[in-house]
């Protein structure tokens, strides 16, 4: 019965895969990756939501506060998500003008456009792919530990292949609007099943509780003041370095106007509704024992406590899609970052054809790491936006219309690349500043003396 619910999720969603591609023509590579830039406030709402909570939030929210016992975890997760939308309201509609002017469908394009540089594009490009390689590992460690429960006795290696194929029968359909339309089932199925695992959660609660919440719970075992440096500046870094991640970008410049960008970045906020359920699953499993499985498993496991067989099975489906449409819109704009911007002179023709391939690539890349290399998805996430904010400086000239040498862009880029992941693997402690500050402080240093340097040449 499990099978039988998680399959028909998945049938429905490549049902609205195949709705999604009538009356349009994906040939065009614009098409294709972004949609025309025709979506208005629903579609661009639902791709956005849909890139926003993935299933590292959704499993690695309550894991990371299962496998640490801490409140920081809470905090800034929530905080940096929060703090990412009014961030857009100001910054995607200047973002949507800057790439209307230079026709821009990604971040590299927009670079190039702006530095006047092919080789500032292709670098841009190439940092944006390498940081996003992990980014895809943690979605198939998370649709693992989803599909073990489904107890096929297939290898997991087979499973993730299978999920891994789906994700691209999903883009390959009809591109970036097949993303934005199976998010409807998505986002549907997401909520209630939340709703439902945390209130059954809330019912059952006292019942064979090991240890109190209070017991449970710390602070994450350092100073106050060390806490909250970590907390506030890994909130900022993290909500600024999400709203220039590719996947981001390419939604941005999917949006009709302005205008829709804003409208749909209102209603963002509501969906924060899902981590106060999302924490009430992970205090379920701080506090009773037996549950088994890894820290990230945990809303996994709950739900299989709490609901029956074709019931979980449609919730599985529901935390799997979170996952595969993550994954879409992902692939579809790094595809596009390799065609356009990395790999020279592809005819706009073959711009789909070749972007399959690098799909194909990334999803297969993505699934051999995963079986390889299985670790706490929160992690992940925090690694990932080390090196991803060092793109804000740069971006945001661009968008303020500064112009800067492509030498100092590259040399801010490049410093705060090594700064940023220097200091995270020495763990240095820094008072608990997150190690993006110093590094995008020196980042931007290089490219304000770049500005003024230009500034003075120019004049």
């Amino acid at each position: 019965m499990i099978v039988f619910g998680f399959g028909l999720v998945m049938l429905a969603a490549l049902c609205l895969a195949l709705v999604s591609r009538r009356g349009h023509h994906e040939a065009d590579p614009r098409a294709f990756f972004a949609a025309h830039g025709q979506f208005g406030v629903v579609l661009f709402f639902l791709l956005s939501v849909g890139e926003t909570y993935s299933i590292g939030s959704l499993l690695g929210f309550p894991g990371g506060i299962a496998a640490t016992g801490s409140i920081d975890i809470v905090l800034w997760f929530v905080g940096y998500i929060l703090l990412a939308f009014p961030v857009g309201f100001f910054l995607y509609p200047a973002l949507w003008r800057a790439g209307r002017r230079s026709s821009a469908i990604t971040l590299p394009d927009l670079v190039g456009a702006h530095y006047r540089s092919r080789v500032a594009e292709s670098l841009t490009g190439l940092v944006l792919v390498m940081l996003m390689l992990p980014m895809g590992t943690m979605q198939f460690v998370g649709l693992a530990g989803v599909l073990s429960r489904l107890g096929l006795g297939f290898s997991p290696l087979v499973l993730a292949g299978s999920a891994a194929f789906m994700a691209f029968l999903f883009v390959a359909i009809a591109g970036l609007r097949a993303a934005a339309l199976i998010s409807v089932l998505k986002d549907t199925l997401v909520l209630l099943a939340i709703l439902l695992v945390a209130g059954l959660t809330l019912w059952h609660f006292p019942a064979e509780q090991s240890r109190s919440l209070a017991e449970s719970l710390s602070s994450g075992g350092s100073s106050a003041g060390s806490a909250c440096a970590m907390i506030m500046s890994t909130i900022i870094v993290q909500a600024v370095g999400f709203c220039v991640a590719p996947q981001a970008v390419a939604a941005i410049f999917s949006a009709r106007s302005p205008a829709v960008i804003r409208r749909a970045q209102i209603w963002m906020p509501l969906y924060m509704a899902l981590f106060p359920l999302l924490f009430v699953v992970a205090a379920y499993g701080l506090t009773h024992a037996g549950l088994g499985g890894t820290p990230d498993q945990i809303f996994l496991a709950v739900t299989s406590r709490s609901l029956p067989g074709w019931v979980a099975g449609i919730v599985y489906g529901a935390v799997a899609l979170t996952a595969l449409v993550w994954l879409g819109s992902v692939c579809l704009s790094l595809a596009a970052i390799v065609t356009r911007n990395i790999v020279p002179h592809v005819p706009p023709a073959q711009q789909k054809r070749v972007g399959l391939l690098v799909i194909a690539t990334y999803l297969v890349f993505a699934v051999v790491t995963a079986s390889m290399h299985p670790v706490l998805l929160v992690s992940l996430n925090k690694l990932f936006y080390v090196g991803l904010v060092q793109m804000l400086p740069g971006v945001l000239a661009c968008v303020a219309g500064w112009r800067v040498a492509p030498l100092f862009y590259l040399g801010g880029l490049g410093a705060g690349l090594a700064t940023g992941f220097g200091l995270a693997a020495s763990q240095a402690s820094l008072g608990g500043l997150n190690p993006s500050v110093p590094a995008l402080a020196v980042n931007a240093l290089v490219l304000a003396l770049g500005w003024g340097f230009s500034r003075r040449i120019l004049r």
